[in-house]
């Protein structure tokens, strides 16, 4: 749909705004997209052309809002089985 140099132009800003701290969302890149190509595209088109510029989904592991650290960690020194 776009050369590499169009598609690198084309997520510059996303990128940027990734860079100091904001999120890639693909929603909105797939959007933009369209826009910008005048006609639908599937989201795997996004995830590919993220790819082929060095982006990768990267997540936090997800932990429990009610979650104690200082629990866990007594429980990591006493429990059965920890050496």
């Amino acid at each position: 749909n776009m050369s590499l140099e169009q598609e690198e132009a084309f997520l510059a800003p996303f990128f940027d705004r990734a860079k100091a701290g904001g999120i890639l969302v693909v929603t909105e890149i797939k959007a933009a997209y369209e826009a910008q190509l005048g006609r639908e595209v599937a989201e795997s088109t996004v995830y590919r052309m993220l790819a082929r510029h060095g982006w990768r989904k990267i997540a936090p592991r997800p932990s429990h809002p009610k979650a104690d650290p200082a629990a866990q960690a007594a429980f990591k020194k006493t429990r059965r089985g920890s050496r």
